[in-house]
C-alpha cells in the first residue's frame, strides 16, 4: 500500500485483484491510508525518489522497528527497496508523515 501501487485503484496484476486477497487488502484501501499514500507520493516527488524509498526509510526509522518488510517480486522492485537504505528523511518530512498517519 505504502509504495503507491494502489494509488489509482487496484491494478489487474496485483495480488489484491485476485479472488483470494480482497478480503485481506480492502481494510487498507480506506481514506486514512489514501491520505498517507498521497503524503508519501508528495514527499517522494520533492526528494526525487520513489514512494517505496520514502515509505521504507520512514518505516525503518520508526521507534521499535528493527527492519521494514520488503515484498519485492522483481529485481527492479528489490533495487528500489534497497535504495531506501541510503535515504535520510528531513525531520520536517518525518513530522508531516507522522501527523498524517496519526
Amino acid at each position: 500500500m505504502l509504495t503507491g501501487k494502489y494509488r489509482n485503484g487496484i491494478p489487474a496484476d496485483s495480488r489484491a485483484a485476485s479472488q483470494d486477497f480482497p478480503r485481506f487488502t480492502a481494510r487498507y484501501l480506506d481514506d486514512r491510508s489514501t491520505g498517507i499514500v498521497e503524503a508519501l507520493a508528495i514527499a517522494a516527488h520533492g526528494l526525487d525518489v520513489t514512494s517505496t524509498e520514502v515509505a521504507l526509510a520512514w518505516v525503518r526509522d520508526r521507534p521499535g522497528v528493527v527492519s521494514p518488510v520488503v515484498g519485492a517480486r522483481t529485481t527492479a522492485q528489490l533495487k528500489t527497496s534497497l535504495a531506501s537504505e541510503a535515504l535520510v528523511l528531513p525531520e520536517e518530512l518525518v513530522a508531516a508523515l507522522d501527523e498524517v498517519s496519526a
